[in-house]
């Protein structure tokens, strides 16, 4: 049975609230991301996201709250496509299983570098946003990783070392190269963020850190 007028624009309604709400916080990372927090303001994400200021603060109470929204968006994108390679999969032996997760954070981080950028803009500050940043979402991300790198070296598929250092060295691998790729492509003519720079990147990491 179809819904009733009432029920269909209310539906439509919530649609397009959550579509605005949606806009805005696609802005609210470009711009954060960007300029950082101090200097983003809420009018210039109004004026990204083409909509009013006042739609902005309907959605979002303060500035602040935008933020940890957007940041929260970005882990949340991140994680679902890195979910898989968590855990262990029977059909995928486990060293093209951590060479497919290599792959895929280098992919994920060439589409949204916006997340490296969040912790660039406050890591060194030891502001609230830090500590915030750090309790709802790094400390997981050091936590992972941690289990991550000791499970691979129990069985022998990593290199032994300090699992915090290691996890650091290779985060930094598979996305520092991504960060520096424009200039790199102008100083080198050689593109690091195309499929062919990804892949030498992911082989040449899985040789230094594999026994």
């Amino acid at each position: 049975m179809p819904p009733t007028e009432p029920v269909a624009r209310l539906n439509q309604r919530e649609r397009r609230r959550l579509q605005s709400r949606h806009q805005i916080l696609e802005a609210a990372v470009e711009v954060f991301a960007r300029l950082g927090f101090e200097a983003a303001s809420i009018a210039e994400i109004a004026s990204h996201a083409g909509v009013k200021k006042a739609l902005v603060q309907y959605h979002f109470s303060t500035k602040a709250q935008l933020w940890k929204d957007a940041a929260r968006l970005l882990w949340q994108e991140r994680n679902a496509c890195l979910e898989i390679y968590f855990a262990e999969r029977p059909e995928v032996d486990l060293t093209t299983n951590m060479r497919q997760g290599f792959t895929a954070l280098v992919k994920f981080t060439r589409e949204r570098p916006q997340w490296l950028w969040f912790m660039f803009h406050e890591a060194a500050s030891g502001d609230e946003r830090m500590h915030w940043l750090v309790d709802e979402l790094t400390r997981d991300d050091y936590l992972i990783g941690d289990r991550f790198i000791r499970h691979y070296q129990q069985l022998g598929l990593l290199r032994r070392g300090p699992p915090l250092l290691f996890l650091h060295l290779i985060t930094g691998a598979l996305t520092y190269n991504l960060l520096v790729a424009p200039q790199t492509l102008r100083a080198t003519g050689i593109d690091l963020s195309s499929p062919e720079g990804i892949e030498q990147q992911v082989d040449l990491l899985m040789e230094l850190i594999t026994p």
